[in-house]
């Protein structure tokens, strides 16, 4: 886990508190077409290196999303990333944003693969 966030491969300018209650901020820009997009959420359980938890985007008084990540280590000497994302949906637009976050997850993860095996990012200017 990383204060600087996922910069590398998936935001730009991402910043992470590293402690429960820790506030997280996402950035991005060169995935947004050069519009900079902005969240935050907060930290709810860190137990390097196996788990974070937090909750993020933004809505009314609270957040919209709580994410859960587990690493585990796999007997390929890898890694395996579990990712749970419970988002509020009350909505057709709701729901928009909920498979809009499954399909962000998917592309970080696999961006983060691509970065941490092989140093790559599909990023311009990383």
């Amino acid at each position: 886990m990383n204060e600087r966030g996922w910069d590398g491969w998936f935001t730009d300018g991402m910043k992470m508190e590293l402690k429960e209650g820790g506030r997280i901020f996402f950035r991005w820009v060169r995935k947004t077409f050069g519009e900079e997009v902005t969240d935050e959420g907060v930290i709810h359980r860190l137990e390097p290196p196996h788990l974070i938890e937090f909750s993020w985007n933004s809505y009314e008084d609270g957040y919209r999303s709580r994410v859960k990540m587990e690493f585990f280590p796999s007997s390929y000497n890898g890694t395996w990333v579990h990712v749970e994302d419970h988002t509020i949906v009350f909505t057709e637009e709701d729901m928009k944003i909920k498979l809009e976050c499954a399909v962000g997850w998917g592309e970080m993860l696999t961006l983060a693969k691509v970065w941490i095996e092989y140093g790559i990012s599909t990023l311009e200017n990383p």
